[in-house]
Formats: structure tokens, C-alpha cells, sequence
């Protein structure tokens, strides 16, 4: 019985030995060409030589060398940096006066590059050290250098004849104080070292501004630094009666966000307080609440109102 069911199944018509056959030598050429593709992609793979290997390390060498440099340069600029605005304490004092003092004299003194600039500017702007304490004009100039340099401050006084004085004080008798917030171009081009460009430039920033509260605000107007603010500031004021303000209670983001002290996150800050809180009963709260800092809050202060 069982060596009868071994033959049915195991028993093959000429047909089927055929078949078989043909699906061994199938099966068989597969195996070939699997086996000859394999040995054509290896055949491909190009081995790295010592030669090639040395290029690559050289490279590499190269491109750590690079790094390690230009990082040194960074560190460079970065003293540099520090180095131009830094005054020192002399090693030596002598008596100067600022409105005759060389560069050289300066840097004795321990004057930082960024000061001796700063100073020389000022005096080719045609500015003047009238008192000792004028010296702190200089911007970065502070009451601890002031202090250790007071004793040696020696300016000569300007001998003027009975008639210059009294020119003197009749050109100032005709020099008038303009009000930043209600000047025009040709206003602020009667100042000493304003011209078309930086006329144009204050009040374009008065306009973003609402009106200038402090006559320092112009060192904020672009290009215009101490030298050239320091000999007009007795010539100019900020009347505060010409701000523009803005509503704490009224105002939308876009009155808050286009004023130049203002960026998106404060205005974001104060909208949502208001929106959670209700209306502001104080300017104060924006402070106390920290929507914004100590500074940020007395800087912006003049231009905020309630309603």
C-alpha cells in the first residue's frame, strides 16, 4: 500500500520530466548571472591607493589648519576690539590741555583709541574745552578717568581784546535755539555740521519718533555721533508739548509696533495683557508687570499716555 501511493507521487509521465527539467536549467542560468553580477559590481569598486589616501589626509590637514587660524583671527578682533575701547591708567601724568593735546600725548595718558578719536573729532568739528569738566563730553570718558586726570586738566585761557568780546557777544546774541520738533530742514542746517543729509535724517526720525523728548535722542539719528552733536547741543531743545503719544487703551498693534521703541514681542506683551486684564489705569503698569524693563520702560515713557 504504501510503496504504491510512494510511486504515485514520485512517478512522472515523460511530459512532466520535461518540464522539470527545463525549470532546473531556468534556475540554474539565474544563478549564473546572480553570481556574474556580483562579481561585475566588485570588479567596479575602485580601492583607495596611498596616494589617494595622502590627498585625503592632506586635504583634511588643510581644512583644520584653516579653522584653527581663522578662529585665532576671531580672537584677534576680538581684542582688538576691546583694546580700542578700553582706557588704561597711566604710568605717567603730565599737565595737558585738551583743546592742544596730541594723539601720542593721549595714549600716554591712557586715553582708549575710541576716546582719542572721539576727542579729536571734536575739536576739528570746532569744538572747545571751555572747564575741566568738559572733558567729560568725550563719550566713554568716565568719572574714574576724569578723577585721576582733574589734577593735570590745564587749559589756557582765551585773551580776548574789549572789541572781540564785544563781537563775541553779539554773534551770540543772534544765535538762536531751535526746537527740534517744530524745525525745519533749513532750521537744523544753520547748525554747525548739519547739512542737507543729516537734516533730513532728524526729522525723518522725529517723525518715527512722535517728537524728540531730550536733545541726546540725535545721537540716536543714524551717522550722527558725539563729535558732531557735542558742538550743537547748546544750540538746540526738545519741547515736549509736540510728542505724538501713544494710547495705552486705545492704541492697535500697529500704533504700538511702528514706534522705533517698541518690537514685536512688547507689543504682543501689552495687547494681551490689556485684552486679559482690561484697560491700564496707570503707564506704570507696564513696567511692574514686566512687559517691559527698568530701561526699556523710561525710554518709551514720554510717548505713552492712558486714553
Amino acid at each position: 500500500m504504501i510503496k504504491k501511493r510512494f510511486r504515485e507521487y514520485f512517478t512522472y509521465t515523460k511530459k512532466e520530466r520535461n518540464g522539470i527539467v527545463v525549470l532546473l536549467l531556468i534556475l540554474i542560468i539565474l544563478i549564473i548571472l546572480r553570481v556574474y553580477q556580483k562579481n561585475r559590481s566588485y570588479g567596479e569598486i575602485v580601492l583607495m591607493d596611498e596616494t589617494y589616501q595622502k590627498e585625503i589626509e592632506e586635504f583634511e590637514s588643510s581644512l583644520r589648519l584653516k579653522k584653527k587660524k581663522n578662529w585665532k583671527g576671531d580672537r584677534i578682533n576680538k581684542k582688538e576690539t576691546i583694546e580700542y575701547n578700553t582706557w588704561k591708567k597711566p604710568e605717567k601724568y603730565f599737565n595737558f590741555d585738551p583743546n592742544k593735546i596730541s594723539r601720542n600725548e593721549l595714549e600716554i595718558l591712557g586715553f582708549s583709541k575710541k576716546q582719542i578719536s572721539t576727542l579729536i573729532n571734536y575739536r576739528e568739528s570746532g569744538g572747545l574745552f571751555f572747564e575741566k569738566k568738559d572733558l567729560l563730553k568725550i563719550y566713554g570718558l568716565n568719572e574714574e578717568q576724569y578723577k585721576l586726570l582733574e589734577p593735570y586738566i590745564a587749559i589756557q585761557s582765551r585773551e580776548t581784546s574789549p572789541l572781540n568780546k564785544e563781537n563775541e557777544s553779539q554773534t551770540e546774541s543772534k544765535i538762536e535755539i531751535i526746537d527740534l520738533n517744530v524745525a525745519t530742514a533749513d532750521d537744523l542746517k544753520k547748525l554747525k555740521g548739519i547739512g542737507e543729509t543729516y537734516a533730513n535724517r532728524i526729522i525723518k526720525f522725529r517723525d518715527i519718533l512722535g517728537g524728540y523728548y531730550t536733545e541726546e535722542q540725535l545721537l540716536e539719528v543714524y551717522g550722527l555721533d558725539s563729535a558732531r552733536f557735542l558742538p550743537i547741543k547748546e544750540y538746540v531743545k526738545a519741547d515736549t508739548f509736540n510728542i505724538k503719544k501713544i494710547s495705552l487703551n486705545s492704541s492697535d498693534y500697529k500704533g504700538f509696533i511702528t514706534h522705533p521703541y517698541l518690537n514685536k514681542y512688547q507689543t504682543e506683551s501689552i495687547l494681551k495683557f490689556r485684552e486679559l486684564m482690561g484697560n491700564f489705569t496707570q503707564i506704570e503698569q507696564i513696567y511692574l508687570n514686566k512687559l517691559l524693563t527698568k530701561e526699556e520702560y523710561l525710554k518709551l515713557k514720554p510717548y505713552l499716555k492712558l486714553n
